[in-house]
């Protein structure tokens, strides 16, 4: 092809048409341009998808994780409710004698038990991590995704602050208490269980007290809500488009 315009280029050359030469040289040099801006469009055509195989495979992944980390949030909760529904249960009965009614104590057993919890969100962040680390946020199109999973961590963050609390209270105080006064499966047959700890007011103020920190997690400080609804628009904007 190249030594096909250079004859060309010799033959007008020799026959003195140097005007036809000049718009043959034109042409010429307008097809060279024509060819690179095509090279240079597939070469953008093909970086491009390369870019959008790596997003649909980064959104999968994404997706994947957070729709288990729901499930692990939603167990959590579910935990914190029922702990936070039984520390309501125990406090209805104040005051509570030292020796109650047996089936007063039957429900007392089983809602000291359950009064627990102790569950804590964890959620796995691989995916965020990844991105992190190799400052590929950018190759997510969704500004509101990107702006989303950027902001994930802190969010998470904040919300763990009252669970952490909460975990503190348990396992310092409320726990303690507990395992020098009763059997350690709150089984009341067992007859060195001191009933008497159920009338003190320290009794009551722990128990008040895991209450108002569960109500925290639950209600309170409106960070659970924000970790569920970010949850839920992450899992939606990372949805394949083949689902």
């Amino acid at each position: 092809m190249i030594k096909f315009f250079r004859k060309i280029r010799q033959r007008l050359l020799s026959e003195n048409k140097f005007s036809k030469y000049l718009l043959y040289a034109i042409g010429e040099i307008l097809l060279v341009v024509i060819g690179i801006l095509i090279a240079l469009q597939i070469n953008n055509w093909n970086e491009n998808r390369i870019k959008d195989l790596k997003e649909i495979a980064i959104l999968a992944n994404i997706h994947k994780e957070f729709k288990q980390n729901k499930k692990q949030l939603d167990s959590v909760v579910y935990s914190h409710k029922i702990a936070y529904r039984n520390c309501g249960k125990i406090i209805s009965l104040f005051p509570i004698l030292s020796k109650p009614e047996p089936a007063v104590l039957d429900s007392l057993s089983f809602q000291l038990f359950n009064s627990y919890g102790g569950v804590t969100f964890n959620p796995s962040q691989t995916s965020i991590n990844a991105l992190a680390s190799t400052s590929s946020f950018n190759i997510i199109k969704s500004e509101n995704l990107r702006g989303l999973l950027i902001s994930w961590k802190d969010l998470i963050t904040d919300y763990q602050e009252e669970e952490v609390e909460s975990s503190k209270h348990m396992w310092n105080q409320y726990d303690p208490y507990l395992s020098k006064h009763f059997d350690y499966n709150f089984n009341f047959k067992d007859e060195r269980n001191n009933f008497d700890a159920l009338q003190t007011l320290e009794f009551e103020y722990l128990v008040r007290t895991r209450r108002d920190l569960l109500d925290q997690i639950l209600n309170s400080t409106g960070e659970l809500q924000k970790v569920q609804e970010t949850l839920d628009q992450i899992i939606a904007l990372t949805k394949p488009t083949n689902n």
